[in-house]
């Protein structure tokens, strides 16, 4: 594409607010913007941050709020928040106001909202989006779910210009999924799915991350199924240079799992079982163990369940892209928890690829998205985990493994063989082609 493009990315958060649609599209913008289009983003509000700024060269138009709780957040002047570097992070019994708040919001607002908690920004987003284009004429229209406002934000744009190509990045599924909460299915159900068949319908072209959900789309929805492709998980990470007086080198093996918990989707019971009767079988066995993401304080709670794990534990919150290279590149070995759902790929899995260094993954069935997507990688140990309940055979596998794992590393060029499709400029390039990934695994 030789013709500089005026393009708009439709997404709920932007810097300062870290998470992998944010870590995805920022990196796009600027590969975007380095191949000289023009770059614009729609998003919420926040406090301390202008309606319209330059971050990083990228145009960020801001407006209405991402939740109630955000809103909330604003109208206290609330600094730490979801979603930051600094904010709910830990496991502690605090925070008591806002388990109350959700609790509230949980009996009243969530049973009634559509599409979903970022309904607040329909209204002022899809105004921003008309006054925008009218300034500048966008070529091009990415919105990126969930939440499927965005994606609403980006119809009614649609509608009122034909001419402008929208594409649909469906980062997780809409309608189609039944595990985690997205709105009040009882009620809604059958509206979502009509939604989004509208939605795709109208869209141009639509993608998704993994085969498995495009396979999932296909089914429901054959009419739009020719639209889709798949666009896999993106590397985005910069390793520091860790020099050997900076790396763990004591007798102690650190392991590190990477991200947050989803209820009914991605829950930390299997893992927390495995250590507990791991410990309690080999208590000399000299690991730790380091939790980087929020932990929500459901999660916490399970988590103080388990005291006799608490020495092992160490919580650190949400931490920079940065931070998360560091710790990535200082600890022994990598520990993935997998969601329970077959079409739901972690985004982090092309950091721990790159790593190269041993991985744990806990998983829940043997059609697990991580697990084929490793299936070749010659350091990694997959525990199946049909309840949340850790088997003899288990406990002596990851016992073997973390003894026999300290210090090894993948080959290198192997590993850079398989990373090619997941390098910035291949996802920014695909995106702007709509062309179909058929490698959605090393």
């Amino acid at each position: 594409m030789n013709k500089p493009q005026r393009i708009l990315i439709v997404t709920a958060t932007w810097k300062p607010a870290q998470n992998p649609n944010v870590y995805r599209w920022a990196t796009i913008a600027e590969q975007w913007r380095s191949m000289g289009h023009e770059v614009h983003v729609l998003c919420t509000r926040r406090k301390g941050q202008a309606l319209h700024s330059e971050v990083d060269g990228v145009s960020v138009h801001r407006a209405g709020f991402n939740s109630l709780l955000d809103w909330l957040y604003d109208l206290t002047g609330k600094e730490k928040r979801r979603g930051e570097a600094g904010g709910m992070g830990d496991t502690s019994a605090g925070h008591l106001w806002r388990r109350m708040l959700e609790k509230i919001v949980d009996y009243t607002w969530r049973c009634f909202y559509w599409p979903d908690g970022r309904c607040l920004w329909y209204w002022p987003g899809r105004r921003r989006l008309k006054t925008l284009h009218q300034q500048h004429g966008f070529d091009r229209i990415y919105s990126v779910g969930i939440p499927f406002t965005a994606h609403l934000i980006a119809l009614s744009g649609k509608k009122k210009e034909a001419a402008l190509l929208w594409h649909m990045d469906i980062e997780d599924p809409f309608s189609v999924s039944n595990e985690g909460f997205i709105n009040n299915r009882f009620l809604y159900a059958g509206l979502n799915r009509r939604a989004e068949a509208k939605a795709l319908r109208m869209a141009d072209s639509v993608s998704v991350t993994v085969e498995a959900a495009r396979k999932k789309y296909a089914l429901q929805f054959p009419e739009s199924a020719d639209k889709f492709s798949v666009i896999p998980p993106l590397f985005n990470l910069k390793w520091p240079d860790i020099t050997p007086a900076k790396k763990h080198t004591e007798a102690v093996i650190q392991l590190a799992y990477f991200g947050a918990f989803y209820h009914h989707i991605r829950t930390p019971d299997a893992f927390l079982d495995l250590l507990d009767k791991l410990l309690a079988k080999y208590p000399t066995l000299p690991i730790a163990v380091h939790f980087y993401g929020e932990i929500g304080h459901p999660f916490a709670a399970t988590f103080a369940q388990y005291t006799a794990l608490k020495p092992y534990l160490h919580f650190h919150g949400l931490v920079s892209l940065e931070a998360v290279a560091q710790a990535m590149q200082e600890v022994d070995i990598l520990v993935n928890i997998s969601n329970k759902t077959t079409y739901h790929l972690p985004s982090k899995c092309v950091d721990y690829l790159m790593c190269r260094k041993p991985i744990i993954n806990i998983c829940y069935q043997e059609a697990d998205a991580f697990k084929a997507f490793f299936q070749d990688y010659p350091l990694i140990l997959h525990l199946v985990f049909p309840e949340d309940k850790a088997s003899e055979e288990q406990i002596e596998a990851i016992a073997a493994f973390i003894k026999s794992s300290k210090g090894q590393l993948v080959d290198e060029i192997l590993v850079r063989q398989q990373i090619e499709p997941h390098l910035p400029q291949a996802i920014a390039s695909a995106y702007l082609s709509n062309s179909t990934f058929t490698i959605d695994k090393p």
